[in-house]
């Protein structure tokens, strides 16, 4: 027996080497997009509702403007104009086989701000996704592709920068690239949280154990924590810093979890696909996050997690604790730099596991579930669910004179969107019956739009919750913003804002300057026109029209002179 350990002892380093392969990304390739030292607000694979984070955002010292550059030399090959997501964005591939991208950007370089213009007054649309011939703008590297902003999805200036493999499109972490940013502190670990596997993870409240630093390592209070599960697994709650000062904290990069000293399995947060972000509700313990607690990364993955940053290694990250013995288990917690905090942990089994109740609906993951009676229906493919569920329903009171039905709960996540069809107990009348939208309450409120089909009224979600239908038949409202009258004379303005607003959502918008369409920006609910060429000088007459999700439509006519 000690031959053997003192074999696995030596072997280990070998082992752990061979099943963990270093990354070969080029360093020093890819300059730092921007002329002042990389800061960084957040890194690559921090959790966020619903996704993963694709990238860097880099500090952009609460300025905008300041200049953009490209990290290589390649071409633009994709450019995005949105007011959700990364806004104004570019997309630069290099010869390499990688592609960086440039996020929240205020405008691009003026030859390329054109022909996005220009794509824009074609389609008669301002937001865009364009790929763009490989020849039509070659950057070298260093080259002014754009100026820095805080446009979509951003809560400050900033620039998000991303590597991608080209050939795949996934995420990479450009930490591993050579950059000159300073880190030698290991992340820091508040907690564990143990699980039955014995048991659906939406059907249990998991363990949640405080640890604490001693000796360099983090330990639990208790020298043996006993559990009633015979079969275990852990998650834990980590960040990583790169001082011990400063105030940003960031996701991990790696975890191996060790199963008395031998590497049970990991993961590593280093190249993950854009279609499979999504699972990060599975990499997390949902239920515990959404009931108001902290993140939790899970070392084990549910029966319907698709997400392939995981590798086990000798076993899946369930522990086996049946035979009463206390297990010492440890876990390596890593950042890119390979900073590396340990927390150990000695589990044991003691008393009568607690069982599943009964179930009159289970719902299984990748499987086809159906619910239907005579008012409502729906149905998740094999790819919405990550663990089997009891199903609970309830029809409820609810609002304007339409019922509500609760299905399940908003604490267990949905991969895949499902159509919900409910159907009133008596028809609408003929005037109503096209401006109904469904609703969705629990953690928060979703509304959609209808389709109506036979007498059911078909609304898309992601989110279980309790649904009801309501009908809608007041109009967006429409506000010029600076007080102006129409008549005004706008010889010397720079631009034209309108605020809009709607109490269920807004699905459209349209300007028309004498009869043609005319380009308004959108940033949250605010329209706005820079004037152009395409305002030359006399009198104007402007029409804007903000559609809803009901179909409801405001008119706003304002007149002007330049």
């Amino acid at each position: 027996m000690i031959k053997r350990i003192l074999g696995l002892c030596i072997l280990l380093p070998q082992l752990l080497h061979a099943q963990l392969p270093e990354k070969n990304y080029p360093r020093g390739y890819f300059r730092n997009p921007l002329d002042i030292p990389i800061q960084l607000a957040g890194n690559f694979g921090e959790l966020r509702p619903n996704h993963f984070h694709a990238g860097l955002d880099i500090k952009t010292q609460q300025r905008e403007n300041l200049l953009v550059h490209a990290a290589a030399d390649g071409y633009v090959s994709r450019i995005g104009v949105s007011h959700t997501g990364y806004g104004n964005v570019v997309y630069i591939t290099h010869p390499n086989g990688y592609t960086t991208v440039y996020g929240h950007l205020n405008r691009f370089f003026p030859a390329l701000e054109e022909y996005v213009k220009q794509q824009q007054y074609a389609a008669e649309s301002w937001v865009q996704d364009l790929k763009i011939p490989a020849g039509k703008f070659p950057v070298k590297k260093g080259e002014l592709i754009a100026w820095s902003g805080n446009t979509g999805g951003s809560a400050g200036p900033h620039v998000h920068f991303e590597i991608r493999s080209t050939q795949t499109e996934h995420g990479l972490n450009p930490l591993l690239f050579g950059f000159d940013i300073a880190d030698a502190t290991a992340p820091v670990v508040s907690r564990i949280a143990i699980y039955d596997m014995e048991r659906s993870i939406y059907d249990q409240s998991p363990v949640i154990l405080p640890v604490k630093k001693v000796g360099g390592e983090y330990v639990t209070t208790a020298p043996v924590v006993k559990v009633k599960a015979a079969s275990v697994g852990l998650g834990l709650t980590a960040v990583d810093k790169m001082s011990p000062t400063a105030a940003n904290t960031y996701g991990i990069y790696q975890v191996v979890l060790f199963d008395e000293d031998v590497p049970n399995t990991s993961f590593t947060i280093d190249n993950i696909g854009f279609d499979e972000s999504l699972y990060i509700n599975a990499h997390i313990d949902y239920k515990t996050k959404k009931s108001g607690g902290p993140w939790i990364q899970l070392l084990f993955t549910e029966p319907g997690n698709k997400l392939s940053i995981y590798q086990d290694m000798q076993g899946d990250g369930v522990l086996d604790l049946s035979d009463g013995k206390p297990h010492p288990v440890k876990m390596q917690v890593k950042d890119a730099y390979g900073n590396t905090s340990v927390v150990k942990v000695t589990l044991q089994q003691s008393g009568e596991p607690d069982k599943e109740a009964a179930c009159a609906n289970t719902m299984y993951a990748e499987s086809r579930n159906i619910f239907e009676n005579n008012q409502v229906e729906f149905y998740l493919d094999e790819t919405a669910l990550y663990d089997k569920i009891c199903f609970n329903y309830a029809e409820l009171d609810g609002k304007g004179g339409f019922p509500a039905y609760r299905l399940h709960t908003p604490l267990v996540p949905i991969h895949t969107p499902f159509n919900l069809r409910l159907k009133p107990e008596r028809p609408l009348p003929a005037h109503l019956a096209n401006k109904v939208v469904m609703v969705r309450d629990g953690l928060g409120q979703t509304i959609t739009g209808t389709t109506v089909d036979n007498g059911w009224y078909v609304g898309k979600f992601r989110e279980f919750g309790t649904f009801h239908l309501a009908v809608d038949t007041i109009a967006p409202k429409i506000t010029i913003i600076g007080g102006l009258k129409s008549g005004a004379n706008l010889s010397k303005a720079a631009k034209l804002s309108f605020a809009m607003s709607d109490a269920n959502g807004i699905k459209s918008y349209r300007a028309e300057l004498d009869g043609k369409w005319l380009m308004f920006s959108r940033r949250s609910n605010v329209l706005t026109y820079n004037f152009d060429n395409h305002c030359p000088a006399g009198n104007h007459t402007l029409t804007l029209t903000v559609t809803d999700l009901a179909g409801n439509a405001s008119v706003y006519t304002f007149k002007f002179t330049r």
